[in-house]
Formats: C-alpha cells, structure tokens, sequence
C-alpha cells in the first residue's frame, strides 16, 4: 500500500515523549487507539487519548 511502518520504545512520559516524536519526524497525523474506562479510574488516573485531545497540534485519529 505504500505506507512505511516505523516502531520505536522510548523512555518517558507517554504524552510528552509523542509530541517530541512528532515534532521531531514531522508527522502530521496521530493514530490512536481508544477505550473506555471508569469514571473512577479516569478520575483518578486520567487518560492519556484525553490528553493528547487537549494537547496535540496535529489532529487525531481515533480508533475504537
């Protein structure tokens, strides 16, 4: 299909350590997957799909 798939494990905090990829390989479209947690447990723990929702600068796609 002519996509090149590149994988990497970096150290860090999720969000922060994806804008630095991001920023750093020009990609302008993030795909993400997403699920469903409690309330409780987002309340408590939080969400890294809502933060990057909040916070990227590309648009995302979000894949449930």
């Amino acid at each position: 299909s002519g996509s090149l798939v590149h994988s990497e494990i970096r150290p860090g905090e999720v969000e922060s350590t994806l804008h630095a990829y991001q920023a750093e390989h020009g990609i302008d479209l993030l795909v993400m997957g997403a699920y469903g947690h409690s309330r409780i447990r987002q309340f408590l723990i939080g969400s890294t799909t809502t933060t990057m929702l909040r916070t990227s600068t590309v648009p995302l796609l979000l894949l449930r």
